[in-house]
């Protein structure tokens, strides 16, 4: 180095580090974001994951919807009553399935009271459609 400088090497350094900076970052790009997301999420600043569904998947819960769903709504003639409130009981359970899977909020557990649940049970409906589940 002419007149003993390191200034050249220290700047050849600096680009070399800096380049091996950023092919470093590019190869790991997935597990860098992965990393942000975890930071974002422990201090609140991106909303966290929405609950995984522990049962069944939701293609496999509307199918039950749909296939439940004309028996509730149009019982054959001369089906028992009994019938009609195990229909109408497996329709509200595989509703709530729907709800909990897709994160709706619905109080059609905790009604009692038929006029009431029937209400909640078309505004579940009206909010599962919304969310993209095909009632048929």
């Amino acid at each position: 180095m002419p007149g003993g400088s390191w200034a050249g090497v220290i700047v050849l350094a600096e680009v070399t580090l800096m380049g091996v900076a950023v092919v470093g970052c590019a190869l790991n790009q997935d597990r860098i974001i992965e990393v942000g997301r975890a930071v974002g999420r422990r201090l609140h600043i991106v909303p966290p994951l929405p609950p995984l569904a522990a049962g069944m998947p939701i293609e496999r819960i509307a199918a039950d919807l749909r296939r439940i769903r004309p028996q509730a709504l149009r019982p054959a003639v001369g089906t028992p009553y009994s019938r009609r409130q195990a229909v109408i009981a497996a329709y509200d359970d595989a509703l709530l399935d729907a709800c909990r899977a897709l994160g709706v909020s619905t109080e059609l557990g905790l009604i009692t009271d038929a006029l009431e649940r029937e209400s909640e049970r078309l505004r579940a409906e009206h909010e599962l459609q919304k969310a993209g589940v095909d009632l048929g």
